[in-house]
């Protein structure tokens, strides 16, 4: 059975401690080094300012974060963008900012790519898997509306698709490829990273 719990430093953003306790080990990309927000940046595709921009007004909200510790009587809201400070930032993080990096520049407005992105459901699986896996996102107007297809989904995939055609509009995604290119991206701004850390 595996246990995940997310502790959050508001400083340099969660510290996974998802451990299997049955194997003992963890997956391959949450042994991921977190990268820098110049090079969160760089790996989603837009510029530093615009980058600080959109988790300053919330992208993410608090996806794959407990909710804060409150003594008892306390005022128990929690803040809405406590990505805003972070610093360095992780494998899951950088997977659905790309997407909404994407959706973004395919017509969405920053509310409704936040919305499909600000989904537990979906970081679980980003920050979880053990190597990049061909799921697919479907999504639909007016409100972003969408489905995700896992691997073990796929017989309904072909009925979804049709009935998002019967519609007219739609936005098909695949998180492999988005786990890949952000795995290639993450690799190339590490090792920049750690050169200029030895010079």
């Amino acid at each position: 059975m595996t246990y995940f719990f997310g502790v959050v430093d508001t400083k340099y953003g969660p510290c996974d401690i998802g451990v299997d306790n049955t194997k003992g080990d963890s997956s391959m990309m949450s042994e991921l080094p977190r990268i820098s927000a110049g090079g969160a940046a760089d790996v989603v595709g837009i510029g530093y300012q615009g980058f600080r921009s959109y988790l300053k007004r919330g992208l993410l909200g608090r996806v794959g974060m407990l909710p804060g510790f409150h003594r008892a009587g306390a005022h128990t809201s929690d803040d809405p963008t406590p990505r805003s400070g972070w610093m360095m930032f992780g494998f899951a993080d950088l997977c659905l900012m790309r997407i909404a990096k994407l959706l973004m520049d395919n017509g969405f407005t920053f509310e409704s790519a936040s919305s499909v992105v600000s989904n537990h459901k979906l970081w679980h699986r980003m920050a979880h898997d053990d190597e990049p896996v061909d799921r697919f996102l479907l999504i639909w107007p007016p409100y972003g509306d969408h489905i995700i297809f896992d691997p073990e989904d796929m017989q309904h995939f072909p009925a979804r698709i049709a009935e998002a055609q019967a519609q007219g509009v739609f936005t098909l995604l695949n998180l492999g490829d988005i786990q890949r290119y952000v795995l290639e991206a993450m690799a190339t701004k590490s090792g920049a990273e750690a050169a200029l850390a030895t010079k």
